[in-house]
């Protein structure tokens, strides 16, 4: 999780004599711009920039820390070893990911293990807010769009046809042969959903049959490659032309039936976009559309897509359960009262399997531009006021004081809210970590954040 508070300065004068350790042909070695990056809810991560001199000539490199979760895990299991070794493999295979540099496996320094890799510059589609409402992709062309998306594919599938055995990629675990390959994955999820539960007697019905399920249709894979494991936009650093850089976060790489990475691409966008209320943008391809490029690229027919699909609906269940459990526990405030046993990816779940719905949907696929909505802030504090939007079909207006009934309601320190403005305060930070606080219908408020920030700057 990314709540706990951090002391950046802490953190530097930790690691600055364990890479001079690690550099020993280093001299004046130097830390500046540390910052904690906005990405992911399963680890933390730290950007800066290293200089030092060596042999006479200065050097400036642009680096990542990535920490293992020293509190509130969102996985039972975090070897960081494990995605350190997976991309030192791949980067010298020539895939686009960071190249990794130093691991520290021990807690004595941070608190948790560490590993160091090169920044890779680029933009990545934000994961909170969903892409599909906000960021660079919702800001592109639709052409641009749909090189994202291809670009995308493409390098998933060039990932598929690496030969794992010849990388060295037999430390993932051997993955057997008949249906040993997917029972694997069931036996790990199946032990994540026991780990997920606070008491023996809790019950996530959805979640269980989706297992049982998967259980009682095996098939035999026909391909069994590197799985990415976490496939998605928001792992993956784009050049501005719609390119891929780097895919990113491997700490889920594990060595299976390749269709699994496909299906939850397909699953992750669509929970982005439809899942959320929120409607898909121009440009982006369709499933079958999507699954069709894929068979060129691997010249592979797709046959247990469906299989996937519920695979990766548990799959994005069982964390997100998780996910939730810890909201709970920080405090943080949900929409919903049910939304462990009801969200989007039981109901996703629920709705493959023709299952009864695990409870109402919140919110269906609405557009903005149809509606009119209207957003409270509460900034306290010093330099605090009261302000509210109008959304009008799209069209934004600004207005001082209160409104009655607003669909949502933000309640942040007014040096927060400044500071999330000014991309110094990650919003999903600001929020796990309790400084914002949002009530009412998140969905339509996530398809207003570019007017909000508009609306925030004009105030």
């Amino acid at each position: 999780m990314q709540s706990r508070q951090v002391d950046l300065d802490a953190v530097q004068l930790a690691i600055a004599p364990w890479l001079e350790s690690h550099m020993p042909q280093a001299r004046d070695l130097s830390i500046s711009g540390l910052e904690r990056s906005g990405a992911g809810l399963s680890n933390e991560t730290f950007l800066f920039n290293l200089s030092w001199t060596e042999e006479g000539a200065a050097i400036s490199r642009d680096l990542v820390l990535r920490c293992a979760p020293s509190s509130y895990p969102v996985y039972p299991d975090y070897d960081l070893s494990i995605q350190f070794r997976v991309m030192q493999c791949l980067h010298k295979a020539g895939v686009a990911v960071p190249r990794v540099y130093w691991l520290e496996q021990g807690g004595s320094l941070l608190g948790s293990a560490f590993y160091v890799m090169g920044k890779i510059e680029g933009v990545i589609p934000p994961e909170f807010p969903p892409y599909h409402s906000f960021g660079v992709y919702f800001d592109a062309a639709p052409e641009t769009r749909s090189r994202m998306w291809w670009a995308s594919i493409e390098a998933m599938a060039s990932v598929h046809k690496l030969d794992w055995r010849r990388l060295g990629l037999d430390f993932l675990g051997d993955p057997g042969g008949g249906t040993a390959p997917l029972d694997r994955q069931l036996d790990y999820w199946e032990r994540y959903l026991a780990w997920d539960k606070e008491s023996p007697e809790e019950s996530q019905p959805i979640l269980e049959a989706g297992l049982r399920w998967l259980r009682e249709h095996p098939y035999v894979p026909e391909q069994v490659t590197l799985c990415w494991g976490d496939a998605r936009m928001p792992n993956t650093i784009y050049s501005p032309e719609g390119d891929v850089r780097a895919l990113l976060d491997w700490e889920m790489a594990y060595l299976g039936d390749p269709e699994s990475d496909l299906a939850f691409f397909l699953l992750l966008d669509w929970i982005d976009s439809e899942g959320f209320g929120i409607p898909r943008l121009e440009g982006t391809p369709g499933k079958e559309e999507t699954v069709r490029r894929y068979q060129e690229l691997t010249g592979w027919k797709v046959k247990n897509l469906f299989y996937h699909e519920v695979l990766a609906a548990v799959r994005a269940g069982v964390v997100m359960l998780k996910v939730y459990k810890n909201f709970k526990k920080l405090g943080v405030a949900l929409p919903a009262a049910d939304i462990e046993m009801n969200n989007v990816c039981t109901q996703r779940l629920a709705s493959l399997l023709d299952l009864p719905a695990p409870g109402e949907v919140q919110r269906g696929l609405v557009r903005v531009e149809d509606v009119t909505v209207t957003v409270q802030f509460h900034l306290t504090g010093p330099g605090g006021r009261d302000w509210y939007l109008v959304s009008d079909r799209g069209k934004g207006s600004r207005h001082e004081g209160t409104v009655a009934q607003p669909d949502c309601t933000m309640t942040v320190a007014a040096t927060d809210w400044a500071a999330i403005q000014r991309g110094e305060m990650d919003r999903l930070h600001a929020w796990t970590g309790g400084l914002l606080k949002v009530d009412g219908d998140m969905t339509l408020l996530l398809q207003l954040e570019d007017l909000i920030s508009k609306m925030s700057a004009e105030g």
